[in-house]
């Protein structure tokens, strides 16, 4: 059990880390799969047109920019009306895209085509289609009453475009869905079309307001289909004007945009969890994944992989008494009273055996001198040669020469050796 919760807090905090890493950054997920934006704004600023994205947390101004292009969400149904198989597929546009033709911006308006699922499944099948009535009550509700889309069947359309004079490219498009040219507004002028309808139309009002048919001619999966690519690059620059140096506003965030540039000065702003958010968004969500990899490395090495602290036992003081004998035998040693040294070993070698066979109250002389009278009723000869022996050692050892001292000390060990005193 020692080791399950060391585990247990291990495991929470790599699921943090991995939170931390890959679910806060999700919002960008869509931005770079097959039905986002993300290549188009790299395409664009490859060839020379600075692009800049929307950000919910930065104010900005219509007079910043040549063109607004839109890209148009589809916001995702209740849980009632979710499927059987629990996913929440495509719903209604989102409420902000009715705002989106009110600002005095030129605004590229891209319709949807593609449902959710299809970056769930993975294939671009035929109930993967947004339906047409979604699309079309919400351009009707967008101020473009009575234009209606149509789709053509399943293969690859191409067609040969001309955006601009001496620049043609042959676009390519599956399941290419395309205004019904019947239904197109007076105040709308088609610009791109195929035989089958219009792919780009031209709105006037007070405002200018283009509207693509096709998302598959700007989306990440789009661009890599035969000359969609110079196509959108074409279209962009066609757009915002030969001359123009602002940057295009790609808007996938719905953000209203200011009539003027936003004034440096103080402020009240109201905070959100939103704001707390931002700390864990990419690339400081990566940062807080480290820190967190760290901290669990840190816990399991002090708590898991060394054990608790090792309580103070007994064996603990019989390691400081050897090291304490070691260092006086050394301190003797060095200063030349070897002697002497062989007069304690003697002295405490002998009361170690009496306190071995008559208990530890005997390490004293009178428990010496007991033993030597019972190693007497045993062998008086050996107990007399053992107790002389020792007391030379011990009262004469300090003045022996170092001869005399080696062969008093080799007779004592031999002795010592020889004798069994028997149990107690």
């Amino acid at each position: 059990m020692r080791k399950f919760g060391p585990i247990l807090f291990l495991a929470l905090l790599l699921g943090l880390a991995a939170l931390a890493v890959f679910g806060l950054s999700r919002e960008t997920d869509y931005d770079r799969s097959p039905l986002g934006s993300k290549g188009l704004e790299v395409w664009l600023q490859a060839k020379g047109i600075p692009v800049i994205r929307s950000d919910v947390h930065a104010t900005r101004a219509s007079s910043e920019f040549s063109l607004r292009i839109v890209p148009l969400p589809i916001a995702r149904a209740d849980a009632a009306s979710a499927q059987d198989d629990g996913k929440k597929e495509a719903g209604r546009l989102a409420p902000w895209i009715y705002e989106a033709t009110i600002y005095e911006l030129p605004t590229l308006i891209i319709l949807p085509k593609w449902r959710g699922s299809v970056l769930d499944d993975g294939i671009a099948r035929e109930s993967g289609l947004v339906p047409f009535s979604d699309i079309n009550n919400e351009l009707n509700k967008a101020d473009l009453s009575n234009l209606y889309l149509t789709r053509l069947g399943s293969g690859f359309e191409e067609a040969e475009q001309t955006v601009q004079p001496g620049d043609p490219q042959k676009i390519r498009l599956y399941r290419a869905q395309v205004f019904d040219r019947s239904t197109i507004p007076d105040r709308c002028e088609e610009i791109a079309g195929i035989d089958a309808g219009a792919l780009l139309l031209q709105c006037e009002d007070d405002h200018m307001v283009y509207v693509l048919s096709d998302p598959d001619l700007m989306n990440n999966h789009g661009l890599a289909l035969g000359d969609n690519a110079a196509f959108a690059l074409s279209l962009v620059r066609k757009l915002r004007g030969a001359d123009a140096t602002k940057p295009v506003y790609l808007d996938t965030s719905g953000k209203l945009l200011d009539g003027e540039a936003p004034v440096d000065e103080g402020r009240t702003y109201e905070r959100s969890t939103s704001d707390l958010a931002r700390l864990f968004a990419y690339p400081l969500s990566i940062v807080w994944g480290a820190i967190l990899l760290v901290a669990a490395m840190c816990f399991w090495r002090g708590a898991y992989r060394f054990g608790p602290a090792l309580a103070e036992t007994a064996a603990n003081i019989e390691i400081s008494k050897t090291a304490a004998i070691e260092a006086t035998a050394r301190l003797l040693r060095l200063s030349g009273n070897d002697g002497r040294m062989a007069a304690q070993f003697v002295q405490h070698l002998l009361a170690d055996r009496a306190a071995l066979h008559f208990g530890p109250g005997s390490r004293n002389q009178a428990g010496i001198d007991r033993m030597f009278r019972r190693l007497a009723l045993r062998d008086r000869a050996s107990a007399e040669a053992l107790q002389s022996a020792a007391k030379a050692l011990v009262e004469r050892g300090d003045v022996m020469t170092r001869s005399d001292l080696h062969r008093n000390l080799e007779t004592f060990r031999k002795l010592l050796g020889s004798i069994e005193l028997g149990s107690r």
